[in-house]
């Protein structure tokens, strides 16, 4: 029989924030007697990217073909300690004890079709002249992004169009199209409302637009040379039929509540995570449709002004300022007592719930890891905050 490896956990869903402490203990269960060099305990977290290309090349005057693997790594942590020497290990129940302490700098956990940024913990049983008995535990580890430490994400966001259609000698006027948000930042679970402002100025008339929460993420190569690849995601769409007939204008208003997903990526690093509010206009005859897009930052703990129920402001309309009953929540901070620009505790919040991302790449399979070391089909979970309309 093989032996049985538990892991029991400080943290029950597995989730941990950069720089807390894993701690917790392995349950290691042996059916026979076992010949042993070590027994290693050991978390590593790291990126990785992978994907491979077929290229041409011409040598001796003939054109030749090559599979190119591109790839590139990068280490947060690698810890490792010694649970048991070398010797005999007579079949029973051996408990393990271990203490991790994340760095500040960790990445979030992010798993994509060309590479993942993942955090797992390792039991090795290292056996002479035998393959090594490997037993591991993914976790999630996420980058807490405190949105309310950046007074940027807290200013609406516009963006502004304006296209022709058709052209001269054959113009049929002008659209100007206006999409406004109240803020340029949220967190997973919240409403994001928006403003689209239409002033079509053209002979033909707008059907309809579709909105749609993209996301993009970009996988950097550095070996054998530096190359890209990225992947595109739709995680919400909707479709309205509302008109802007021409020679005319229009104001629609409408909201999306964010599915869980990962936050944006700060910083350099090889996987980044980014993510926009999408429209596309739809245009009636012989014309292109018409687009229009605002970057949405992402983070773990949600503005607390944008947790209160207010419509999206038009052009000169006041903002409704009132808080909402209920309040989503956030990671504990320390209270505020000075009269600084930090911002306040959040110990009245309710805490989130962890959900899986939607729409999810097809996992990455670590090209170094052997046949009895793979982890297929992990996903992290991220936190989701109550939508405070529904509250």
């Amino acid at each position: 029989m093989p032996s049985k490896c538990e892991f029991h956990l400080n943290s029950p869903n597995g989730v941990y924030y950069s720089g807390q402490c894993v701690s917790g203990t392995i349950v290691l269960k042996t059916e026979s007697e076992k010949d042993i060099r070590s027994i290693r305990i050991r978390f590593l977290g790291e990126s990785k990217v992978r994907w491979e290309e077929r290229e041409s090349y011409r040598s001796n005057g003939k054109t030749r073909h090559r599979t190119v693997y591109f790839r590139a790594n990068e280490v947060y942590i690698d810890n490792t300690t010694m649970a048991r020497g070398a010797g005999k290990m007579p079949r029973g129940t051996y408990t393990f004890s271990f203490n991790i302490i994340l760095p500040m700098a960790c990445p979030t956990s992010c798993e994509g079709k060309y590479g993942h940024t993942r955090y797992a913990l390792w039991l090795i049983v290292d056996r002479p002249l035998r393959f090594d008995n490997e037993f591991s535990k993914p976790l999630t580890v996420l980058r807490t992004v405190d949105l309310n430490l950046n007074p940027a994400y807290k200013v609406p966001v516009q963006a502004e169009e304006m296209r022709s259609l058709g052209c001269w000698p054959c113009s049929s006027g002008k659209i100007t199209y206006i999409l406004r948000v109240p803020f340029g930042a949220y967190a997973p679970g919240q409403t994001l409302r928006y403003s689209l402002l239409i002033q079509n100025q053209s002979m033909a008339d707008i059907s309809g637009y579709e909105v749609e929460f993209n996301e993009v993420v970009t996988f950097t190569a550095h070996t054998p040379r530096h190359k890209t690849r990225r992947t595109d995601n739709t995680l919400a769409q909707q479709s309205h039929e509302d008109k802007c007939l021409r020679l005319s204008n229009r104001e629609f208003q409408g909201e999306l509540v964010l599915p869980s997903l990962p936050p944006d990526t700060e910083g350099g690093g090889i996987i980044q995570v980014r993510h926009s509010l999408d429209f596309e206009l739809e245009v009636d005859g012989c014309h292109t449709n018409k687009n229009i897009s605002i970057p949405i930052f992402v983070g773990t703990v949600p503005i607390r002004e944008s947790l209160m129920n207010m419509p999206v402001a038009g052009p000169s309309e006041p903002v409704d300022n009132r808080f909402m009953d209920i309040l989503p929540s956030a990671p504990l901070l320390p209270p505020n007592k000075d009269n600084s620009d930090k911002p306040p505790s959040y110990a009245d919040f309710k805490p989130p719930s962890f959900e899986e991302a939607v729409r999810s790449s097809s996992p990455f399979k670590d090209p170094d890891a052997n046949e009895h070391s793979q982890v297929i089909g992990f996903r992290p979970l991220y936190p989701v905050y109550p939508n405070a309309d529904q509250s």
